[in-house]
């Protein structure tokens, strides 16, 4: 029993290692208010990322987390997706993991319109830990890319423009 439990703790020590030196590069690709091409990489934030976003703003319009970057790194889910606010996006975003796809897994998450349907429009809710069913197949505005460690690229303005109104 004893020997089990080593074997648990050891795991348990190899996932938390994997997840807290995840990367994260947030690249801006905006062409002005936040200037083009700036970039910034965070590691080490484990499994409670938080959100990335900007409060830039195009066109004059109010500053806020209008668009945000998510991660929900419980051992059996590794999720990620996007938020936007349902009546404005301020800057397009994508998130970007740095495995192949693998068929529905490991995609890019991207949202470029106010009307896009790859994004929430409130966070959502994940009821870990208990674990998804393991032939679940992740539906857009949830992601997954089931292999730790993984790093991801967030983009604002993916396409290099500020998003198309209605």
């Amino acid at each position: 029993m004893r020997s089990f439990l080593l074997l648990i703790a050891q795991a348990l020590l190899l996932y938390i290692g994997l997840v807290a030196a995840q990367t994260y590069t947030v690249t801006n690709n905006c062409p002005s208010a936040i200037g083009p091409g700036q970039s910034v990489v965070k590691t080490g934030l484990g499994t409670f990322a938080g959100f990335f976003y900007t409060t830039t703003h195009s066109a004059g319009r109010p500053v806020g987390e209008l668009a945000r970057a998510g991660f929900y790194f419980e051992p059996n889910y590794w999720y990620y997706y996007l938020v936007k606010d349902p009546d404005f996006l301020n800057t397009g975003i994508s998130i970007t993991p740095d495995q192949p796809v693998n068929g529905p897994f490991c995609t890019v998450a991207a949202c470029e319109t106010v009307d896009c349907n790859t994004a929430y429009t409130s966070p959502p809710v994940f009821h870990g830990p208990v674990p998804p069913p393991p032939d679940m197949i992740p539906v857009p505005p949830v992601y997954q890319c089931k292999v730790p460690g993984t790093n991801f690229r967030i983009t604002f303005c993916p396409s290099g423009n500020w998003p198309r109104r209605r």
